[in-house]
């Protein structure tokens, strides 16, 4: 991975308050840059328009991972329930007790008109089949405004081509959060039939502990001519690529010193697509993240536990720990066709 990007590439922009990270192969770049130019802007919002306070020691703070079926999930309905969040713009508040959050969501969706109309050599996947559902899908940084949270959506790729009352549609991955959110990285995973992007941000408590949220969504399947191009390596190589742009950024941090390793603490969650506890990708994410909970052994999505929380420990005294016993699957799907899980980190000061 290489925050340079390569020649002939035009997006994602690097005017965004977003440090970008690519494969440095030029094939991946030639499918995500047709890839990137149909999608919509980068969106940043790092301070929580409503006031929720500061983490304080002995404060824990709520991590949910949710892949929200391009907004078919009923986003409103869960942070209400799950997260006892009272969405009133400014006026937002949490149940008495509730502590803070950040939700971290795949398959997140936007419909707008600052996304491009058919740029040329621009690929336009079809729109996903919209099942039925009460009301209409919900536009994730639609959510975020109504409910005065921070926010950063990066989207992936477009939802369809069609415009629906003037406004274009992708989808991708955010961050919404109580927090402020500051650090904001963006990775372009390696092509494996679509575009993915994962994004990271930082969440800081009142004595400046950090912790770092790395939203993740890799490929499910891939295509005949890329199982003989990777050797069936698709979900590997993404694992493989989000570390190793992560590494890059610490070391960046640090001052350019590639000895340190993940000096932050680090959560990596999201829908990573895996059929079993034991695929490959799952292995080498957890090797690099040792202080992971065990796998919950539940279905997220069907019969499969597609979707993780991965947890590394910066090491530091008092630094953020996952809070043993916290991790969990949420058993409504909120007309997702995926469950969430979500686990409790303590900021300790020990």
């Amino acid at each position: 991975m290489t925050p340079t990007p390569t020649s002939g590439r035009s997006c994602p922009s690097a005017d965004a308050p977003v440090s970008w990270y690519y494969p440095d192969t030029e094939g991946d770049n030639r499918q995500l840059q047709a890839w990137c130019v149909t999608v919509g802007p980068t969106v940043v919002s790092f301070v929580p328009d409503a006031h929720f306070g500061t983490l304080q020691r002995g404060d824990t703070l709520t991590i949910a991972v949710w892949n929200s079926n391009v907004g078919a999930g009923d986003l409103q309905g869960f942070l209400k329930r799950e997260l006892g969040l009272r969405c009133s713009a400014s006026a937002s508040s949490l149940d008495p007790g509730a502590p803070q959050f950040a939700l971290l969501v795949q398959e997140a969706f936007r419909r707008s008109a600052d996304i491009p109309t058919d740029p040329p050599g621009g690929v336009m996947p079809p729109a996903v089949a919209e099942e039925p559902r009460p009301g209409p899908r919900t536009d994730t940084i639609e959510i975020a405004e109504e409910c005065g949270l921070s926010l950063v959506y990066v989207a992936a790729a477009r939802n369809g081509s069609q415009e629906r009352e003037g406004m274009r549609e992708d989808k991708g991955v955010a961050i919404l959060s109580t927090l402020p959110l500051s650090d904001v990285i963006g990775i372009e995973l390696p092509f494996e039939a679509s575009r993915r992007v994962a994004i990271a941000a930082t969440v800081h408590d009142a004595g400046g502990d950090s912790l770092r949220l790395v939203n993740v969504h890799f490929i499910s399947s891939a295509g005949p001519a890329r199982v003989l191009t990777t050797g069936n390596d698709s979900r590997p190589r993404q694992a493989a690529a989000a570390v190793d742009a992560l590494r890059r950024a610490e070391a960046e941090r640090a001052g350019g010193l590639p000895e340190l390793d993940y000096p932050m603490s680090t959560v990596l969650a999201g829908d990573l697509n895996t059929w079993s506890d034991a695929e490959t990708a799952l292995l080498q994410l957890r090797e690099y993240f040792p202080d992971s909970p065990p796998p919950l052994e539940v279905p997220t999505r069907g019969r499969f536990p597609t979707d993780h929380l991965l947890f590394r420990s910066s090491g530091t005294p008092g630094s953020p720990r996952l809070l043993e016993g916290s991790y969990q699957r949420i058993e409504d799907r909120y007309n997702s066709d995926h469950h969430a899980v979500l686990a409790r980190v303590v900021f300790d000061y020990e």
